[in-house]
């Protein structure tokens, strides 16, 4: 969906809109994926930049409130296929795309690449769920400044790599706008089982070990709040100066958030860095889950802060994690595969 253009594919719970692979069988890499492409600010050289995928389009601009449509009760499955050795498809990939913009109820079902990720821009998503995603579950990069809400991911046990991938650019890491989302109720769960390779197709048991619950480099800031993340080899692992110094002066937060399980930090400035990011307000333990967790349902109201007072596009609830028990909105109707 190329700038200045819009798409409005608007389903239910109970009568989702699907787009998937009609091959016999299924697999991902059967086709693309969404892409929605925006006019909203974007932080590469001069504001704007070719898409990864659409050649020709170029996406980004001055309209923070730009429209591209909606997208509500929308499941996207077996997406991932290569464009080039170095460029595949995600599930959903939004570039430069506005606030003005609808996105709720997303679901991607086994997609080669990332789930979800976001080019810049200042678009906002509630409720949203990925399922065995084989590169990252949800990333960011070039200056995404938007909100989200109710995001779960999952990871498969073949090939998976992280719970989240955030930059904010890798070329120069200070480029404004900063990528600075607000996100609220988001439960990761990973797998200590899973192969991770850059491209799928030639992972083996050698690369088994290394998934990361959050991986934040490149100079990303954003304000991360009442996370559940567990089943990860790795907690979370903080690279680049710029992405130290975010976390050390509060452009970078993680808080009222429990991460659990094995080797639970990694940063160049380890010390220092942890002290500063697992706050008093996050509990990081090396136990294999909490225990108030069934798979990704389950919240606590332990250490949480209430995410209406983090802005108007939240919905206020105290608890963390994205799924309360006796209020599944993942399992309602058939909008999202489980």
């Amino acid at each position: 969906v190329e700038p200045g253009s819009k798409i409005e594919a608007i389903g239910t719970a109970t009568a989702p809109i699907v787009f998937t692979s009609n091959a016999a069988s299924p697999a991902p890499q059967d086709w693309g994926g969404i892409i929605l492409c925006g006019k909203a600010p974007i932080n590469p050289q001069g504001g704007t930049a070719p898409s990864e995928m659409g050649t020709g389009v170029v996406y980004g601009g001055t309209v923070a409130n730009d429209n591209s449509g909606t997208l509500k009760y929308v499941r996207v499955e077996f997406t991932g296929k290569k464009q080039s050795d170095s460029k595949e498809h995600n599930g959903f990939t939004f570039e430069g795309v506005g606030s003005g913009t609808k996105l709720e109820y997303l679901a991607v079902y086994k997609g080669a690449d990332d789930g979800i990720e976001f080019f810049g821009g200042t678009a906002n998503l509630k409720y949203a769920f990925v399922n065995g995603a084989q590169d990252d579950l949800f990333d960011w990069t070039y200056g995404w400044s938007g909100n989200a809400q109710y995001l779960v991911g999952i990871q498969g046990n073949d090939v998976a790599d992280r719970g989240i991938e955030a930059d904010n650019n890798g070329d120069n890491n200070s480029l404004s706008p900063l990528s600075s989302p607000t996100l609220s109720n988001v439960t990761l769960v990973g797998s200590r089982e899973a192969k991770t390779n850059d491209n799928p197709d030639a992972a083996t048991d050698a690369d088994k070990g290394k998934t990361i619950g959050l991986k934040l480099r490149a100079g990303t800031g954003g304000k991360l709040y009442n996370f559940v993340v567990y089943g990860f080899n790795n907690g979370v692992n903080i690279e680049h100066q710029v992405t130290i110094d975010n976390a050390l002066n509060s452009r970078l937060i993680f808080a009222n958030s429990d991460i659990y399980g094995p080797n639970l930090f990694k940063s160049s400035l380890a010390t220092l860095v942890q002290s500063a990011f697992f706050s008093t307000a996050v509990t990081a333990s090396a136990d294999d889950k909490p225990a108030y967790m069934n798979g990704y349902v389950g919240t606590t109201a332990t250490g949480a802060i209430n995410p209406a007072t983090l802005g108007s596009f939240f919905t206020g609830g105290n608890f963390k994690g994205a799924v309360e028990t006796g209020n599944d909105w993942i399992a309602e109707g058939t909008w999202a595969r489980r």
